[in-house]
């Protein structure tokens, strides 16, 4: 296939999207929008259906300090012999969520998702583990969890997913006070002795020196991630988001006017970026 042909087809691909209504893109290479965070799981009609719910569960401290960085660990146990494996999405209502190498998961967006369907261990379960780091601001905090349960036939029947959520509590540290030292009658009565008092002397005040402030780069149009590159599942996140399945929030930059929309113009400029580099996009 020539590249202008290979182009034609991709954008006859999104077109199909937007036009398909109640329907979005899923991969086994993940997908976001469906944590439950939006009201939305990979169930059908809109993505996975026929299969038996599994078992989902989020395990982790529920206090953590601000800035702190705490791993979690997100369970999805199979309620089916046949559903032999499983893929997640994860959502946060705050802070920011890290990917751990080797647990077969990625960041797209503000959202962490599986790179392909993790098989069930001998307990029928499929383990995640990710951390996420506290925001700077004490308060209650929720991550939002979805764990689809799939059979691996290569199409969307015969799985299905369930969805939970976790509240953690950013707590500052409380002040220790300073315990005031205490006298001795012995030094309660004696007499201070006077001491002189020396000179001050004065001390000349640094000019401040104004720092340079670099610059901030271009944005990306659609560059989720922040890499500089556009990507395939980046492109289906803006699908996605164009048609209300996910918040502009899980990829600011896909919507490069910031009235928290995706249009198709917006969705061709990721086009051309992914296409041509960023610089094509902009």
């Amino acid at each position: 296939m020539g590249y202008a042909e290979w182009r034609h087809h991709l954008l006859l691909l999104f077109a199909f999207c937007l036009l398909s209504g109640n329907h979005a893109l899923a991969f086994s290479g993940g997908i976001t929008g469906v944590s439950g965070m939006m009201g939305r799981i990979c169930n059908q009609p809109f993505c996975h259906g026929g299969g038996v719910a599994p078992v989902v569960q989020l395990e982790g401290p529920t206090e953590v300090a601000p800035m702190a960085i705490a791993t979690f660990r997100f369970v999805v146990r199979s309620n089916s012999p046949s559903q032999r494996a499983a893929g997640l999405n994860v959502a946060a209502s705050g802070g920011m969520l890290v990917s751990i190498p080797d647990q077969g998961t990625q960041l797209i967006g503000q959202e962490l998702t599986h790179t392909a369907p993790k098989q069930n261990d001998a307990n029928g379960e499929a383990l995640f583990e990710f951390q996420w780091r506290a925001p700077a601001m004490p308060g209650e905090y929720t991550l939002f969890a979805a764990g689809n349960s799939v059979n691996l036939n290569g199409t969307n029947q015969g799985d299905l997913a369930a969805a939970t959520t976790f509240r953690v509590s950013v707590v500052a540290a409380a002040d220790t006070p300073t315990p005031s030292p205490t006298l001795s009658p012995t030094e309660l009565l004696r007499s201070p002795t006077p001491s002189s008092t020396p000179t001050p002397t004065s001390t000349a005040t640094p000019t401040p020196t104004e720092t340079p402030v670099p610059p901030t780069p271009a944005a990306c149009p659609g560059d989720c991630n922040g890499d500089g590159e556009v990507t395939v599942d980046e492109i289906v996140t803006g699908v996605n988001i164009a048609l209300d399945l996910a918040s502009s929030q899980v990829c600011p930059a896909m919507d490069t006017n910031g009235d928290e929309q995706v249009t198709i113009d917006e969705l061709l400029q990721a086009v051309n970026a992914a296409l041509f580099g960023c610089s094509a996009g902009s």
